[in-house]
């Protein structure tokens, strides 16, 4: 027993403790690769200790998960869940398994732990905030009852007010009725220090009376909220929401509309209602001067008033009954409220010239909703009363009715067989499909794209009569579009008597530097809030992989210290690419974009086959799925980042410390730009400059012949070992500049610790 005594590395019974502090301090301070590095090798150090071993473990545990490293964190929990543990270590993992299941959000299985982990807390101030997020978790789950009890339970816990109101508004989202909760918000409403939050309250009040189908009580406070908020927040935002959705449930969007656009104005993108409600509020607007213009000319039917006002007044009523029933068609998907709209149209204006567009649209809708007698019904109205009509036409394909129920389907198939005959230069292929395009899909939403194809397609057969007459026709019967702003930029070159390029193909292949092209927008989302990669393209076999893998992790280690990016080498066909991820969004992937290319260092590794490109993880898919990369750079030309060599003066490789990598909102294109600079020294590792020295004195030996002199070969030992201590001296000023930045930090924590514990005391008061 004596001699294994002797044999231990270390006879101070605290190192245990130190090493494990520091490893715990690395974890507080979120540099969690330092802790992991700490922790294992605690574990190494003091593996015949079990305790010591299992709260290392805990630790590294912790984390695996905030790095997102599950597997590696899930491996830990495995092996110390068969383990017996202490009880306080018992408590520990609970607590850091329970955090680790929510980070993966295994929302279910996290909450047994974290109740055990808020039996076992002794802070009241710890275990308030353990108990509302239980809450939360219950309310994400749907399990109402058990949410309203959660945040029932923090009221008894030496709540402050601020914390029981919150509570209770929590509460008020998740009651399942009684009149309890309803009662104890209106003495809320009553108490003049909630003045401020007479909007938070009535909107609470509102809920409630709404989970008890009281909707008239609800609309009631929801008024309330609107009218009597003073902040004019997010409150009063969430009110509205609630109140547009009730009016809009009821078909009364005039209500509506006003509600959804006031809301939208104030809520963050970052609601996860934000997207529904911004599609409401756009459409409805559009919708409701419609609305309001009929119901307007509708009272002026029944006054006193001259033909010809009468007659104009009617004629406002028919437009706006035709536009009604096709938005609400085409855009809500509100089939009723439009049939509703196109057949009061028919019995109001018999002799309309839109009774054949009426007609069609009520035959599209009985068709997609299977009501199959009554589209059967309209068809026959067009084919007796407009025999030589284009719908007749088109009707007469005996494939008409699957195009109609897969309508989307097939005009999209159609566009990218048309958008590819394009690139290979097909100008008959485009033509045929185009006027298939004009028989079935001629009120459809790409027809502007398909226009603008046949016209392109003219300019490659040289006909430029007909090129002029295309793409004057596409500006005159959509003025509003994209295409037609190319079409114009055409017509403009071809009156300045710019010449046609006859036989040329569109793409004949991938070109990295060129002008942008018409694209398919069905398939690739445009988006810019969405996780993005940047990648490095290059065709395969071109450049050594290694380089460049190399290149990218030594920008990424030297520049972020915080961050932690994926490398990894994919194929899009027929390119390969090294993808650099995560990032939150087109913005951020530029931000970064911007930072390599400016790093001379990298720009050395750049070779003219390598193009860097800015994608979001949704459209990579649709890459690796079989688009090709000239559909993306058409489509987005923006989110493509050129390297383009040019002369000038050196840029500053910027780092994380001095520029965040989130950038303010810009969505006008960007270029990166590749300059030959200097190449700098500064950020060479140890072992580089090292290397680097010894190759200078290999050179310095050789060019004397190896016959040095004695004062020489001392004169360059002389110099090495000079060069050793200042990089020495260099790496000890970098430890005490980082010491000195964490001691700050530690010391800007403990402030706001201390002004925390001063208004806490101040509100216990």
């Amino acid at each position: 027993q004596y001699r294994d005594w002797l044999r231990q590395s270390e006879f101070n019974p605290f190192i245990d403790r130190a090493w494990l502090l520091m490893g715990k301090a690395h974890v507080q301070n979120k540099d969690y690769t330092e802790a992991v590095s700490v922790l294992s090798q605690t574990v190494r150090l003091f593996n015949y200790d079990i305790d010591v071993v299992s709260e290392a473990q805990i630790w590294m545990m912790r984390a695996y998960a905030e790095m997102g490293w599950f597997l590696d964190a899930e491996n830990l929990a495995a092996t110390l869940q068969v383990r017996s543990l202490p009880k306080n270590l018992r408590n520990e993992f609970n607590e850091f398994y329970a955090f680790l299941l929510l980070r993966k959000k295994d929302y279910r299985d996290a909450v047994p732990f974290l109740i055990q982990t808020i039996g076992n807390e002794k802070s009241k101030i710890r275990k308030r905030g353990l108990q509302f997020l239980l809450g939360q978790i219950y309310t994400d789950l749907g399990e109402r009852e058990n949410a309203y009890k959660a945040f029932g339970q923090i009221k008894g816990l030496s709540t402050p007010y601020e914390e029981t109101f919150n509570a209770l508004m929590a509460q008020s989202q998740v009651t399942t009725g009684g009149r309890e909760i309803i009662g104890e918000l209106q003495k809320m409403a009553n108490n003049k220090k909630n003045e401020e939050y007479l909007d938070q309250i009535h909107a609470a009040i509102g809920n409630a009376y709404l989970s008890q189908n009281n909707i008239e009580k609800a609309i009631e406070n929801y008024l309330l909220a609107e009218k009597k908020s003073v902040r004019n927040g997010v409150e009063k935002a969430l009110a509205q929401v609630a109140l547009g959705d009730i009016y809009f449930d009821r078909k009364e969007f005039i209500k509506a509309e006003p509600r959804y656009s006031g809301a939208l104005s104030t809520l963050p993108r970052s609601n996860k209602d934000y997207l529904r409600i911004e599609f409401r509020a756009n459409v409805l607007g559009e919708l409701v001067p419609h609305i309001a213009a009929v119901a307007a000319q509708d009272s002026l039917q029944h006054l006193p008033a001259s033909p010809g006002t009468l007659k104009a007044s009617g004629k406002i009523i028919e437009e706006g009954l035709f536009n009604i029933g096709n938005i609400a068609k085409d855009r809500l998907e509100d089939f009723d409220f439009a049939v509703k709209a196109y057949n009061r149209h028919l019995a109001d204006f018999p002799e309309s010239i839109q009774r054949k567009d009426v007609y069609y649209q009520l035959y599209l809708i009985y068709l997609r909703t299977g009501d199959r007698m009554m589209a059967q019904n309209f068809k026959n109205r067009i084919v007796l009363e407009f025999p030589a009509s284009e719908y007749t036409a088109a009707m007469a394909d005996p494939d008409y009715e699957y195009v109609v129920r897969n309508y989307a389907r097939v005009q999209d198939s159609l566009y990218q067989q048309t958008y590819r005959a394009y690139q290979q230069g097909q100008a008959k292929r485009v033509q045929e499909n185009f006027e298939q395009a004009q028989k079935l899909f001629s009120n459809g939403n790409l027809m502007p794209k398909f226009m603008l194809l046949n016209a392109l397609s003219l300019a490659q057969s040289g006909n430029r009569e007909q090129l002029e007459a295309a793409l004057q026709g596409l500006a005159q019967k959509y003025p509003d579009t994209k295409e037609t702003a190319m079409a114009q930029h055409i017509l403009t070159g071809l009156s300045e008597g710019k010449a046609l390029a006859a036989n040329a193909s569109a793409i004949p292949k991938l070109d990295w530097v060129r002008e942008a092209v018409v694209a398919d927008t069905v398939s690739f989302n445009a988006r810019k809030d969405l996780p993005h990669s940047y990648l490095l393209l290059f065709p395969s076999d071109s450049i050594r992989k290694n380089d460049l893998l190399f290149a990218v992790s030594d920008f990424n280690f030297s520049n972020f210290r915080l961050r932690i990016f994926n490398t990894a080498y994919i194929r899009v066909a027929p390119y390969e690419a090294l993808q650099i991820r995560p990032f939150r969004s087109f913005d951020e992937a530029g931000r970064y974009a911007a930072m390599i290319a400016a790093d001379s260092i990298f720009r050395q590794q750049i070779t003219s086959g390598i193009v860097p490109l800015v994608i979001s993880d949704d459209n990579l898919e649709f890459l690796q799925a079989g688009k090709s990369i000239s559909e993306y750079m058409a489509f987005y030309s923006d989110s493509i980042r050129m390297i383009v060599p040019i002369k000038g003066p050196e840029i500053m490789a910027e780092t994380e410390k001095t520029v965040p990598l989130e950038p303010e909102k810009n969505d006008g294109p960007a270029v990166i730009l590749q300059q030959q600079t200097p190449k700098q020294l500064e950020r060479l590792t140890v072992e580089q400059r090292r290397a680097e020295l010894e190759r200078k004195a290999e050179e310095a030996l050789k060019q004397t012949g190896n016959v040095l002199s004695k004062r020489d070969r001392e004169r360059i030992l002389k110099e090495r070992e000079q060069s050793r201590k200042e990089l020495v001296k260099q790496r000890e000023r970098e430890l005490k500049q980082r010491e000195k930045a964490r001691k700050e930090e530690l010391k800007r924590r403990e402030r706001e610790r201390r002004q925390k514990m001063k208004e806490q005391k101040r509100l216990h008061k």
